[in-house]
């Protein structure tokens, strides 16, 4: 018996929740999300969300590490099945291979599917995070929409888009990055030192790990350190005369994502999409505060 494809759309998304999109655009897009799992440990019954939590603990001397892990393989599966009813093909775009096992999980998770189906289902490795991913899955969308792409040429083209996308991030404070237990023993000592003479390390992705790409001096709040650092990093694109599409995401730093939107609109050439929270599987790491820049 043949499948009844005639009521079916094109293509449908999946994600893993590292995208940060707001939750307007992955209802109008209709795309499906699959969260990552997080173990609270003592935090578990206090109140509020994850940076809450974390703040709340330190008031009470608690050790505020949390613990994730990427989605299931069945998480995906699940996810797919249901995809397929209502779309020919889906394409699921996850969080860097390099530091999760999210993009393994979906990858697997293909397997399981009837041999009929395997091949209308891609897996793209964004080899991104935060508001890049989120970016990328919004061309993704364009492309969907308004192109006549055949699927398998929407997946080449998206793919080879990935290195364009660039992020910017720091902390507020590194004792929460600290407590994540998820530095090299020397490094903690090293931001602490750092901390103390008003230093931040500016981080950013490259080949889709965290890096250390800028150092910034004589702090005057994340928002305008963040843009500093991006108009630095950013100067020849500024020169070409190109628009630059924008997101902010931010671990419960409202006042330094605002100072950080208002002097983005001051640049005619660039554009701010979206200000959302980071997920909490990546904000319970980073800690409440943390501010990132992604374009």
């Amino acid at each position: 018996m043949e499948e009844d494809i005639s009521n079916k759309k094109s293509i449908g998304l999946v994600s893993d929740e590292m995208g940060d999109l707001p939750e307007e655009i992955i209802k109008e897009n209709e795309i499906s999300i699959v969260p990552f799992k997080i173990e609270y440990g003592e935090l578990e019954n206090l109140p509020g969300n994850v940076y809450q939590k974390i703040r709340t603990a330190e008031q009470r001397g608690m050790k505020s590490l949390i613990k994730t892990s990427q989605p299931s393989i069945n998480a995906f599966l699940s996810v797919y099945q249901e995809k397929l009813k209502h779309f020919e093909n889906v394409i699921c775009v996850s969080f860097s291979s390099k530091v999760s096992g999210s993009y393994n999980s979906a990858l697997q998770a293909v397997k399981f599917l009837p041999a009929n189906l395997q091949s209308k289902v891609a897996v793209i490795d964004s080899l991104l995070a935060t508001g890049t991913e989120g970016l990328f899955i919004l061309k993704l969308i364009d492309l969907i929409k308004n192109t006549q792409l055949k699927f398998s040429e929407i997946i080449q083209k998206i793919t080879k888009e990935i290195p364009n996308y660039k992020l910017l991030a720091t902390y507020d404070k590194p004792k929460w990055i600290e407590a994540s237990g998820r530095l090299p023993s020397f490094l903690p000592m090293a931001l602490n030192q750092a901390e103390l003479r008003n230093i931040k390390p500016i981080f950013g992705l490259k080949g889709g790990k965290l890096s250390i790409v800028g150092i910034r001096k004589n702090i005057n709040g994340l928002g305008q350190t963040i843009f500093e650092e991006f108009e630095k990093q950013t100067l020849s694109i500024k020169n070409s005369g190109r628009k630059i599409k924008i997101a902010i995401t931010h671990a419960d730093n409202p006042e330094q994502a605002e100072k950080l939107a208002s002097l983005i609109k001051t640049r005619d050439y660039l554009e701010l999409i979206f200000v959302n929270l980071v997920c909490f599987p990546v904000g319970g790491h980073v800690g409440p505060g943390t501010l990132i820049l992604s374009w």
